[in-house]
């Protein structure tokens, strides 16, 4: 099967940077995207990081980090200058595994999207002086799937009218439940990455977050190997789940761990999935799908839900299965939130 090399110097990296830290360690997952299939995936493994740091400060969207002298936006993405997109994330303290999106940065004070949240007063806890830091690059398309005629793993489009393979991205920040893509991408031969609603401009930029979901489509009917070679931060890990909003809402989500884990492991059991009231009224559901068969546009085929008290059933099952069932490294996990549920973070702990 075709599949992506990693270039020797980002293995140098992935080294170097698994040495650097206890909690960080170089690793591979083998993810397959079917022929004449819709393959809905993840990323276990993140990139490593460029810079670490020490909180010496904190505003309600910065972070002033020790010691530092860095170059005006540095860390700032400028599409054909600076094209990496970087990130924030929290090693320790009450916001470990929380990340934000660095939108620019001073000689030594990063500023954030929060998304709202405020710094000085996280639902999580306060931020302490002290606490570590590191600035990881996001994964880009071009990192992942390949950025040359000759190393991009899906088929070429020769034209923005002659479909091949697409690459599907969905966005949790739009409400509602039975979402479609937002937005479809495709390499096209001799002009690069592309993308449906713009096809002159390149998309190869487009990043791909912790704990995000994307869809392959492939056209052509052989297997691919995609080879997601990275960094695993073992430490707890943190993915937003919006809330049901006015009429329920479908998050895509994914382990950002390269380990399997039950449900009960998992973490969403009550404070992420609400608890349904019984078997036949159920309130937030886990959605998977599981079935080998091939196919375009095919729905889920597991339905999970969370029962105080009681634990994990599969609808259709009055077996408990919180201690057997897991979800794996890789897949897409879908969380259908009830109207008028609150959004939160999703608390990762590894397995010891």
């Amino acid at each position: 099967m075709k599949f992506p090399t990693l270039p020797a110097c980002g293995l140098a990296l992935l080294l170097a940077a698994g040495s650097a830290a206890a909690q960080s360690s170089g690793g591979s997952a083998s993810l397959l995207i079917k022929g004449a299939s819709d393959s809905r995936l993840s990323l276990p493994y993140q990139r490593p990081h460029t810079d670490a740091g020490t909180v010496s400060g904190v505003g309600a969207k910065t972070l002033k980090l020790q010691g530092k002298s860095w170059t005006i936006d540095q860390f700032s993405y400028n599409a054909g200058g600076q094209p990496e997109t970087y990130y924030a994330l929290f090693l320790d303290g009450p916001l470990q595994g929380v990340f934000y999106k660095i939108l620019s940065n001073s000689p030594d004070t990063l500023v954030l999207d929060t998304e709202g949240d405020d710094l000085t007063a996280h639902p999580l806890g306060t931020i302490a002086f002290g606490n570590r830091v590191h600035i990881i690059p996001y994964w880009r398309v071009a990192d992942v799937f390949g950025d040359t005629d000759v190393t991009v793993l899906i088929d070429p489009r020769t034209s923005p009218l002659f479909a091949a393979d697409d690459l599907l991205l969905y966005d949790n920040s739009a409400s509602g439940v039975n979402k479609a893509p937002a937005r479809t991408l495709y390499y096209r031969a001799n002009a690069g990455w592309r993308s449906v609603d713009s096809p002159l401009t390149s998309s190869a930029d487009t990043i791909i977050p912790p704990g995000s979901v994307f869809t392959v489509r492939r056209r052509g009917v052989t297997d691919l190997e995609l080879v997601n070679f990275g960094v695993f931060h073992k430490v707890r890990r943190a993915v937003y789940v919006a809330g049901g909003g006015t009429t329920g809402n479908d998050q895509f989500v994914s382990l950002i761990l390269p380990e399997p884990l039950t449900l009960t492991e998992s973490g969403l059991g009550g404070g992420v999935v609400t608890s349904s009231p019984s078997q036949l009224i159920r309130a937030d559901e886990v959605l998977l799908r599981r079935s080998p068969a091939t196919g375009f546009n095919n729905a889920t085929d597991t339905t999970l839900y969370y029962r105080q008290g009681f634990g994990w059933f599969k609808v259709g099952d009055s077996t408990p299965i919180g201690n057997t069932f897991m979800l794996s490294p890789g897949e897409a996990i879908i969380i259908r939130r009830k109207a008028g549920t609150a959004g939160t973070d999703w608390l990762q702990t590894p397995p010891p």
